[in-house]
């Protein structure tokens, strides 16, 4: 089984919030965990807002972007999914930061993993699972 994890859930688990053992246990049966390479970026600014709104600390944030990061093991790049996500972001009227992780989940015949419920209502209607 191929995972689609996004940023939200791979917070979720790093943060050991309410969902997080039960993405790890999934997580821990997936023959492939991937994501679109801006997952990085999106992750790396989450932290970076946990450090300014909510004082975590450096190292905190860093250990935290890291475990996220290691979590994957292959990045789609953005160059190849942009003009897909950009027109299922118009057709489905969404951010097409969240059409990144579903044309990836598409093309893999992957499941989402994340904690967006707008994006994981989509991916239902669109066929995938989450």
């Amino acid at each position: 089984m191929t995972i689609v994890l996004d940023a939200s859930g791979a917070v979720e688990i790093a943060l050991e919030k309410e969902r997080a053992e039960s993405f790890l246990k999934v997580l821990k049966t997936a023959d492939l965990i991937i994501s679109p390479d801006i997952y990085i970026s999106e992750v790396t600014n989450v932290f970076w807002k946990y450090r300014k709104f909510q004082q975590l600390t450096d190292d905190i944030c860093k250990r935290g972007i890291e475990f996220c990061v290691n979590l994957i093991d292959d990045f789609i790049p953005s160059s190849d999914l942009w003009k897909e996500s950009y027109y299922e972001g118009v057709r489905n009227n969404s951010s097409t930061y969240d059409m990144f992780y579903l044309v990836t989940a598409k093309r893999s015949f992957g499941k989402i993993m994340s904690m967006d419920k707008k994006l994981n209502e989509l991916a239902v209607k669109e066929g995938l699972s989450v």
